[in-house]
C-alpha cells in the first residue's frame, strides 16, 4: 500500500489506516500524509575536502586543483546544477512519482527517499534550492530518473499547474533522463555497485520509452541485471528470523532491516519483469526463472513493514501480478521452442491461451476485478491498474499468437487466432476510449500496446470487403486511436505509431477506389510505410537506413521492424 501523508506532519501513527488518501490542499497536488524516520541516517553528501586525487568517484568534488578527473567533475557538477529546478518543483515531482506512479514499478521506497532528500536539503546552508555539490552521484541519478517520470508521466493540465510548458517539459525530461545516466557514468555504477544504480536504471522504464530510448535502455537494463546478482538481489530468499514475528513490540532496526530486503526482492521482480516480458521481442532472455531464489515481496505496511491481508491491495500488489503473467510469457517461450511441428506448436500456442486467461480470471486478486466494487478504503491507483490490466491481459493473448497473426487471415485451419486477436485488440482500443476520461497517469506502455492494438485491426481492415459491416466499426476504431496518439505530440511511441496507422488507412482507401474500378487490391505497401516514417522528424532517417538497427517501439510491444515489416505486414527489407 502506498502510504498517504504530509511533509513535516504531526507524527500521530505510522498504521497504515491512518496513512490513507492525499493530502490535495496545495493547488491540488498529491503530497503524502505520513512520518518516517529512518533507522539508519542517510549518508549522501561528501566534503569535498575529503576526496582525494586518486579516489573513488562516489561523490561530487567541486575541487578542480590539480585532478583531471576533478576537472570533469565540476563541469558536469555545473550543469547538473543548471537542470534543477526549485525546490518546490523537485518536490511536486516527487509528490506526484510516489502517489500516482510507484504502485506501477515499485523501485523505490518513497518514506526512504523522502527522508533521504530531507536530509540532503537540511545540510546545506542555503534551503532555496538543492546543492548537487558533494551529493552520492548514484542517489543523484535516481533523483533525475524519478523527477523524468513525473514530467514525462503528467497531463497537459497538471504540468501547466505545476508551471511547466508543454515544450520546456518535454526539453528537461529528455534532459533529466540524460542527466541520471551520466551521473551514474561519473559514479562508476558498473564497478561501485549500489542499489541506487538499479533503482534508477528501473526507474527510468516510465521515461526512457516515450523518449525514443528504448534500445539504450534495454543495454542499461542488462548490466543492472548484473550489478543486481553482484549485490545479492537474486538470493533473497525466506528469512525467517527477519520476517517472521513483525508486530508493533519489534524493533526499529529490524524494520529497516525488512524494508532493504523487501526493497531487493522489488528490484529483482521489476528486472525479471522488463526481461520476460521482452521476450516476443527479442527471442531470448537473460534471467532463468531457475537461476535465482529470491521471492517476490511480501503484502506489508509501507512504514512499518507489518504484514497485512492479501485481501488489501498494497504497494507491491500489481508488480507481484505482473510478475506472474511475465512468468507464463516465459513458460509459453519455452514450450514453443521444444514443439517440432506446426501442430504441437499451434497446440501449445491454444494451451497458453487458456492458461493466460484462467490467469486474468481466477488467478487475479478480486480487487483488480473490473465487476469488483471498489473500497473506499483501497488506494486511488486501483482504478489505474484495472484498467492497465485489462490493456495488458488483451496484449499477451494477442502476443501468444503472434506468430501465426499474418497466417490467420488467409489460412482458415488458423481463424482462431484471428478471432482472438481480433477480439482483444478491440478490448485495448476500446478500454483506451475510457481511459482517457480519468485523470490517471500516461504511462507509456497503455500507448505501445494501443498501437499494436490498431495494427492488427489495420491487417483485418485489409481483408475484409467493403460491404462488410465490421470494416466501419474496426477503421473507427483504428481512427480514433490516430486521433488520441495525435495528442501526445512528445511521445515517440504516439508519434510514430499514429504515422504507422495513417498510412496504411490511406492505403486501404485507396485500394477501396482500386476496387470499385475493378482494380485487384494491392496488399500493404509496407515500403510506403517506411518512406512516411523516413520523412518524419520522429525518426533519424540515418539510422533507418543502418540495417534497421533502430527499432521503432519498444520491446515490450513486441513488434520489432523486422516483424512489423516483414513477418506482419509481409514486406522485405534490404539487408544491403
Amino acid at each position: 500500500m502506498l502510504p498517504v501523508v504530509a511533509r513535516n506532519a504531526t507524527p500521530t501513527t505510522t498504521s497504515f489506516e491512518a496513512g490513507e488518501g492525499w493530502d490535495v490542499s496545495r493547488s491540488n497536488l498529491p503530497r503524502p500524509r505520513y512520518v518516517f524516520t529512518p533507522y539508519e541516517p542517510p549518508q549522501l553528501r561528501k566534503n569535498p575536502a575529503e576526496v582525494v586525487c586518486n579516489g573513488t568517484p562516489l561523490f561530487f568534488s567541486s575541487t578542480s586543483s590539480g585532478c583531471g578527473p576533478h576537472l570533469t567533475a565540476a563541469a558536469h557538477e555545473a550543469f547538473l546544477q543548471m537542470l534543477l529546478p526549485s525546490l518546490d518543483h523537485i518536490w511536486k515531482l516527487v509528490d506526484y512519482h510516489e502517489a500516482y506512479l510507484l504502485w506501477y514499478h515499485c523501485c523505490y521506497h518513497g518514506p526512504t527517499f523522502r527522508a533521504e532528500l530531507e536530509s540532503a536539503i537540511a545540510e546545506q546552508e542555503d534551503k532555496r534550492a538543492l546543492n548537487v555539490g558533494g551529493l552520492h552521484l548514484q542517489w543523484l541519478a535516481l533523483l533525475f530518473s524519478i523527477m523524468a517520470a513525473s514530467l514525462t508521466c503528467s497531463s497537459e493540465r497538471r504540468l501547466k499547474d505545476w508551471g511547466f510548458s508543454k515544450s520546456e517539459a518535454a526539453k528537461l525530461s529528455m534532459q533529466w533522463y540524460k542527466a541520471a545516466i551520466t551521473s551514474l557514468n561519473h559514479g562508476e555504477w558498473m564497478l561501485n555497485h549500489d542499489t541506487y544504480s538499479v533503482q534508477t536504471i528501473t526507474t527510468l522504464t516510465m521515461s526512457a520509452h516515450p523518449l525514443g530510448r528504448s534500445t539504450e535502455l534495454s543495454i542499461l537494463l542488462g548490466a543492472a541485471v548484473k550489478v543486481a546478482q553482484a549485490l545479492g538481489l537474486d538470493k533473497l530468499d525466506y528469512n525467517a528470523t527477519l520476517e517472521k514475528d513483525i508486530d508493533p513490540t519489534s524493533p526499529q532496526d529490524q524494520r529497516h532491516r525488512l524494508i532493504k530486503r523487501e526493497l531487493g526482492r522489488k528490484l529483482w521482480s521489476q528486472l525479471c519483469v522488463q526481461d520476460w516480458t521482452s521476450l516476443p521481442f527479442a527471442g531470448s532472455h537473460n534471467i532463468n526463472p531457475f537461476h535465482f531464489t529470491t521471492i517476490l515481496p511480501s503484502s506489508r505496511d509501507y512504514l512499518t513493514m507489518e504484514p497485512l491481508p492479501a485481501t488489501f491491495p498494497t504497494y507491491i500488489s500489481y508488480g507481484n501480478y505482473l510478475f506472474e503473467i511475465a512468468r507464463l510469457v516465459v513458460r509459453h517461450h519455452e514450450a514453443t521452442l521444444q514443439a517440432t511441428t506446426p501442430f504441437t506448436e499451434y497446440q501449445n500456442i491454444l494451451d497458453y491461451d487458456t492458461q493466460m486467461r484462467s490467469l486474468a480470471t481466477k488467478g487475479m486478486p478480486r480487487y483488480f476485478h473490473v465487476m469488483e466494487p471498489v473500497d473506499t478504503m483501497w488506494p486511488e491507483w486501483v482504478h489505474w491498474a484495472r484498467s492497465s490490466l485489462t490493456v495488458c491481459f488483451a496484449h499477451k493473448i494477442i502476443m501468444i499468437h503472434r506468430a501465426y497473426i499474418r497466417q490467420s487471415f488467409t489460412n482458415p485451419l488458423y481463424s482462431m487466432t484471428r478471432a482472438t486477436c481480433t477480439a482483444a485488440a478491440k478490448t485495448i482500443l476500446n478500454e483506451a476510449k475510457k481511459a482517457k476520461e480519468i485523470d490517471g497517469p500516461i504511462i507509456w506502455i497503455d500507448k505501445a500496446f494501443c498501437v499494436a492494438a490498431a495494427i492488427i485491426l489495420c491487417l483485418d481492415i485489409f481483408h475484409r470487403p467493403d460491404s462488410d459491416p465490421e470494416l466501419a466499426t474496426h477503421k473507427g476504431l483504428v481512427s480514433e486511436c490516430i486521433e488520441q496518439l495525435q495528442r501526445f505530440e512528445s511521445s515517440i511511441i504516439a508519434v510514430r505509431g499514429a504515422i504507422v496507422l495513417t498510412e496504411i488507412l490511406a492505403q486501404r482507401d485507396r485500394a477501396s477506389e482500386r476496387a470499385r474500378m475493378g482494380w485487384p487490391v494491392p496488399n500493404i505497401d509496407t515500403a510506403e510505410i517506411i518512406k512516411a516514417i523516413s520523412l518524419s522528424s520522429a525518426v533519424d532517417e540515418s539510422l533507418l537506413e543502418s540495417k534497421w538497427s533502430a527499432e521503432l517501439f519498444p520491446p515490450q510491444m513486441g513488434f520489432s521492424n523486422k516483424f512489423l515489416f516483414e513477418n506482419l505486414l509481409g514486406h522485405r527489407m534490404s539487408r544491403e
